[in-house]
């Protein structure tokens, strides 16, 4: 039996705890540094509560994408930087839906 390699990655690890209140819409998280760190994960805001999972084999597209290094993406995730500070500075760029950004509520920062 193989193992999920999805329950070890970080980035699924902290989307699923940042994103606990649906939003209704699907938003993809891809890593820059993919290919080096971890993989595109795709959080779907329209269940209760938010499910997250690999992007690998996603079919259909993201309403809202959010690209930066996976350092970043997990630092937002984390609630150690907050999203606006990220996107303003060009750690984070962010694409489609940006009325997904309005209905967003993250976890409580640490």
């Amino acid at each position: 039996m193989t193992k999920d390699k999805s329950a070890d990655d970080p980035l699924i690890a902290a989307a699923k705890t940042a994103f606990q209140t649906p939003f209704g819409a699907k938003l993809l998280l891809a890593p820059e540094d993919d290919a080096d760190k971890g993989q595109a994960i795709i959080v779907n805001g329209a269940e209760t509560p938010p499910s997250v999972k690999s992007a690998k084999n996603r079919k259909t597209p993201a309403d809202c994408t959010w690209r930066g290094s996976q350092e970043t993406l997990l630092r937002v995730l984390d609630g150690e930087r907050a999203l606006e500070s990220a996107y303003v500075a060009g750690r984070i760029k962010i694409s489609g839906d940006m009325g997904v950004m309005a209905r967003l509520k993250l976890g409580a920062p640490k």
